[in-house]
């Protein structure tokens, strides 16, 4: 931490920045843990360009990392430094290796979709979309846990309030494209009836789209599930004999849908 002056503020991600040195500590270790602990940083082109008593560093970053779901996370980013020269000697007081990327245009706004069995990576995928600039994860989970506690356990019941959500989606999804934001969709895309859905939003708000499709057998998806049911890092926990039940209605998406897709 002797890289930062006392109040350096470090550029997290769009709209969300840190200063202090412990809020940077704490930063650095939800960084570490989002990525695994297998984050390697490594500088490219470096350019510095001195002010009386500061200097503005633009440095080429290259990141690399395995994701928790096994993908590769591998990018460049132009990272940009303000030092300042304090008590003989130079300290960062802006750290902004989020770089450039805080400057894409509106115009690139898109919708991600993820079709996977239960516990076949797609939420650890849409956590992983979603860490870039003017990107907003929506997780269909997290909103039924929260609006409603306790009141989920039939299917019904699940069908019931995931159609009440899709219903205000379908107008809240269009504003935050509007806005410029990408949008990570958590939500099953499991079967046709669900893939059409997911695809009227990217039509009714006029972006591109994408359904990355996860293929993972039920045997190692369940291996996964009884280890996430023991951890508890899920709000809903699924029986093998539910995960029975939900793959049979399962498919992957067939040419006759006529859907952008990508194998993840």
């Amino acid at each position: 931490m002797n890289f930062y002056s006392e109040n350096g503020s470090l550029v997290v991600k769009d709209d969300l920045h840190v200063s202090g040195k412990e809020s940077l500590r704490k930063a650095f270790i939800a960084i570490a843990e989002f990525f695994n602990h297998t984050l390697q940083v490594a500088q490219g082109t470096v350019k510095v360009i001195f002010g009386e008593d500061c200097a503005l560093v633009l440095a080429e970053t290259l990141l690399n990392a395995k994701m928790h779901n096994g993908a590769d996370f591998d990018t460049v980013r132009e990272a940009t430094y303000v030092f300042k020269f304090i008590e003989d000697q130079w300290l960062c007081v802006i750290d902004n290796s989020y770089g450039t990327d805080l400057l894409k245009s509106a115009a690139e706004a898109r919708l991600h979709f993820l079709c996977g069995k239960i516990a076949s990576g797609k939420s650890t995928l849409a956590k992983t979309l979603a860490y870039k600039a003017r990107t907003v994860l929506i997780s269909e989970d997290a909103w039924l846990s929260t609006l409603y506690p306790g009141q989920i356990t039939e299917l019904s019941h699940y069908i019931e309030k995931s159609t009440l959500i899709k219903s205000v989606l379908e107008t809240h999804i269009p504003q935050l494209v509007k806005a410029g934001n990408t949008v990570v969709m958590d939500f099953p895309a499991n079967t046709p009836a669900q893939r059409k859905w997911l695809k009227s939003l990217a039509e009714s708000s006029g972006v591109p789209y994408v359904f990355h499709v996860l293929k993972v057998d039920s045997d190692e998806c369940k291996r996964r599930l009884s280890k996430r049911n023991e951890v508890g890092d899920n709000p809903f926990k699924t029986s093998d004999a539910e995960f029975d039940l939900i793959t049979q209605h399962f498919s992957y998406p067939s040419d006759d849908e006529q859907l952008i897709c990508q194998d993840d």
